[in-house]
């Protein structure tokens, strides 16, 4: 299925079991709960994904599994990032004969590579021929790149879309000065503002637990809607970041349990979050959840 890196798509949260084995059943439950409510594309095994604590077998199978249960309705990314360029490339191969539409591939961690090897690094895994949506996230991998390297990346063939997971707009202003590719939010509380610097979507955290509401405050930006986009995103926005009081996806995975949709289970090193934590995502998970909220919202998207 083509990809195009624009709309509202979400980071893929990757259901256990208690015993930490992928939960197949609750999987393919997710894929369709997310092709009903519009989802544009989903992102497996990313670091919402806990893609981390996940073994490369593991990684193919998922997104087989995904690419299967999609069943062309809805583009299934792969994760292929890793720190070692000739790794990453192998990875992208085998994600390409699995027959997803792109994948995600993050900057090398670890070794702290320069900007131009950086360049050197998404051009060989480009090569490949699966459409790379490169990912900027210095937080966790303590490499940021700057502007212009991202504005090469752009140009070169195979590159389809930028993650920003800066929270920095003046980069992302500078970028879309520099270059047309297209640029995604990987911050699910500078979403908007990222939009409004000329982002052309989001690959969500939240969008686990509200993907229509998530898809319809995008959709309305890219309308030009800014009013009625702002106003979703702001009744959202405490949530948003009530999912970051701890390393994601411990409060996500708490707050999909507490809605049915997954069970809490992580692998170590992750954990549940602590009390304090539980009580403030359900106090905003309940707040979105009034008959208030559902009432404006309703009048905002009709």
């Amino acid at each position: 299925m083509q990809l195009s890196a624009q709309g509202s798509f979400v980071a893929l949260a990757t259901p256990f079991d208690r015993k930490g084995r992928i939960d197949w059943k609750t999987l393919e439950k997710l894929v369709s709960w997310h092709i009903a409510n519009g989802t544009d594309g989903l992102v497996c095994c990313g670091a919402t994904g806990e893609g981390m604590t996940i073994s490369e077998t593991e990684k193919k199978k998922i997104a087989a599994f995904c690419v299967r249960a999609a069943g062309n309705r809805i583009p299934i990314i792969g994760n292929s990032g890793t720190a070692d360029t000739l790794r990453s490339v192998r990875l992208t191969e085998e994600m390409l004969k699995l027959g997803v539409s792109g994948t995600l591939v993050v900057t090398p961690y670890y070794n702290k590579p320069t900007q131009r090897g950086c360049i050197l690094h998404f051009q060989e895994i480009a090569k490949v021929g699966l459409p790379v949506i490169v990912y900027n996230n210095p937080g966790r991998v303590c490499v940021r790149l700057e502007a212009e390297t991202v504005a090469k990346l752009g140009e070169i063939p195979g590159i389809a879309g930028y993650k920003d997971s800066t929270a920095d707009l003046a980069l992302i202003r500078k970028i879309r000065q520099l270059s047309s590719i297209p640029i995604l939010s990987g911050d699910d509380d500078h979403t908007y503002a990222t939009l409004k610097e000329g982002g052309r979507g989001a690959i969500s955290v939240i969008g686990n637990l509200f993907p229509k509401e998530w898809k319809t405050m995008i959709s309305l930006a890219l309308q030009g809607k800014w009013d009625e986009s702002k106003r979703i995103s702001d009744q959202f926005l405490p949530l948003c970041k009530a999912l970051f009081l701890e390393p994601n996806p411990q409060c996500l995975k708490f707050a999909m349990s507490w809605m049915g949709l997954c069970k809490e289970f992580l692998r170590l090193p992750l954990v549940i979050p602590l009390d304090d934590t539980q009580r403030r995502i359900k106090r905003e998970l309940l707040a979105l959840m009034m008959p208030q909220f559902r009432s404006r919202f309703s009048t905002v998207s009709a």
